[in-house]
């Protein structure tokens, strides 16, 4: 009886097992003028799936997007929608995942303390897009080498961290400076990087269906107009926020 117990409670553990995997846990804190949240990033064997919660005053609600970038499909990247169980394939290079796939130059700027982290600053310009970035890395991250894998849109795996490192910049990132136009930025600073093992259904849209809407908004919600927002009165703000959350509201 109790070897069936035993079989039994492997046989489930090897279940369990199959459908996990090792990846990397990233998370940054994210701020700017309008807006703050969070990025979090899992990286494993290839694949990333990055997800990114947006707040600001002026928005009706907080803002989710979930994207994945798979090995196996080099070139896209893949829009979840949750809350509708929907996805959009996107171009990578149109999406502005130029992290991933452009060629880029990087500038060293000096070195400073972060955070309490012995930092390498660098400028980044990618030569498709031309957009530009700095980066704060450090090799004060504990376990540092092994979080050199990691792929979302603003950083791009082995690749990218090999690239840093030969012009003088080895480490992790722990801050990075985002233009994100009009004279505005973005900054990322990390609050975590450890491994961990995590679901194979994170790296998949299996059991999703291809949406007839544009990647965007959560269920094809709408662009919050902020100019517009500003212009309205406290009043109407509210009023236009309240109906927004009904309109769109997410399921408990």
């Amino acid at each position: 009886m109790k070897r069936n117990i035993l079989i039994t409670l492997l046989l489930l553990l090897s279940g369990i097992c199959a459908n996990a995997r090792e990846a990397v846990y990233v998370e940054y804190k994210i701020t700017s003028s309008q807006m703050s949240g969070t990025s979090i990033t899992y990286t494993s064997n290839g694949d990333s799936r990055t997800e990114m919660v947006m707040n600001g005053a002026n928005m009706p609600m907080a803002m989710t997007n979930i994207s994945l970038l798979l090995q196996s499909a080099p070139g896209k990247v893949y829009v979840l929608n949750d809350k509708d169980k929907t996805y959009n394939e996107v171009d990578a290079a149109k999406s502005g995942e130029t992290g991933n796939n452009e060629e880029y130059e990087i500038t060293l700027l000096g070195k400073e303390k972060i955070n309490d982290y012995n930092c390498v600053h660098v400028k980044i310009v990618y030569q498709k897009s031309h957009h530009t970035s700095e980066m704060w890395l450090s090799k004060d991250v504990r376990g540092y080498g092994s979080f050199t894998t990691v792929k979302n849109k603003y950083m791009g795996g082995t690749k990218f961290f090999e690239a840093l490192k030969a012009k003088g910049a080895e480490g992790f990132v722990v801050r990075m400076l985002i233009a994100t136009g009009r004279g505005g930025n973005m900054q990322m600073d990390l609050v975590k990087a450890e491994k961990k093992d995590v679901s194979e259904s994170l790296f998949s849209y299996s059991g999703y269906t291809k949406s007839a809407m544009p990647a965007g908004m959560p269920g094809g919600m709408e662009q919050p107009n902020m100019e517009k927002l500003k212009n309205m009165t406290p009043e109407e703000r509210k009023a236009y926020i309240e109906e927004m959350k009904a309109k769109y509201a997410q399921p408990h």
